[in-house]
């Protein structure tokens, strides 16, 4: 299955941890996963917990006007997207799960 997850909660919500549990049953089931940060979703991918997602085998994207907004520079291995390109991602996947 092709999986996508969006979150646009604070990271210190329980979404963060939702996406994270969830994420992780993804990948332990060899599920296709995506996660897409945006809002103030965007300050999650400063967390640990979404490097080890993304070592793991989980396509980190993040909107990124919401980071320049929030004067936030994510690392290499998240992919710079836009609202746009969430819509593709949307597209493509089987299931989406939007956390807010």
């Amino acid at each position: 299955m092709n999986l996508l997850i969006v979150l646009a909660s604070n990271p210190y919500s329980h979404d963060f941890n939702t996406t994270v549990k969830l994420a992780t049953a993804a990948l332990e089931r060899n599920h296709r996963l995506k996660i897409f940060f945006m809002g103030n979703g965007i300050y999650s991918i400063l967390r640990k917990e979404i490097k080890e997602l993304a070592e793991k085998g989980a396509q980190i994207y993040y909107c990124a006007h919401n980071a320049q907004q929030r004067k936030i520079k994510p690392e290499g291995w998240a992919e710079s997207s836009s609202m746009y390109g969430l819509s593709k991602l949307v597209a493509e996947a089987d299931k989406v799960i939007m956390l807010d």
